[in-house]
């Protein structure tokens, strides 16, 4: 990450280091995984966000005003595989306007993989284990 702030709800969708080809909006975690994984954005703005532990109507409406105010073209979406990053893909897959967006998974083992929009069976298990199967 090159630019500060990273925090998606501090960022103001104008701010200069915003406009160009695309921005990432990512998972906390997902970042954390795999330092590769942020290695490889390169020059690429990346703005991160937790849609379980901040307020997701202030989270969803940060994403509306990028996804409407934006001078970007492209939106990268990560997040983990658990079942509570999903949120991210939804707001900003309903915001997206004329953008175009590509979203990942990032898998506990570091594995990256494009998004379906299903929450499958491994999503499941990850959540158990990181919840000690409560």
């Amino acid at each position: 990450m090159r630019q500060w702030p990273v925090k998606l709800l501090l960022v103001h969708p104008k701010a200069e280091f915003l406009k160009g080809d695309r921005i990432i909006i990512a998972s906390d975690c997902s970042l954390l995984i795999d330092k590769e994984i942020t290695e490889k954005f390169g020059e690429t703005p990346v703005l991160i966000g937790c849609p379980m532990l901040e307020d997701p109507r202030r989270t969803y409406e940060k994403i509306k005003l990028l996804m409407e105010t934006g001078e970007f073209g492209e939106v990268e979406v990560y997040t983990m595989e658990v079942p509570c990053c999903q949120a991210l893909h939804m707001m900003v897959e309903r915001e997206k306007g004329d953008k175009d967006v590509r979203r990942f998974i990032v898998r506990v083992t570091g594995e990256v993989e494009e998004y379906r929009g299903v929450v499958d069976e491994r999503m499941i298990e990850a959540e158990r284990r990181a919840h000690r199967g409560f």
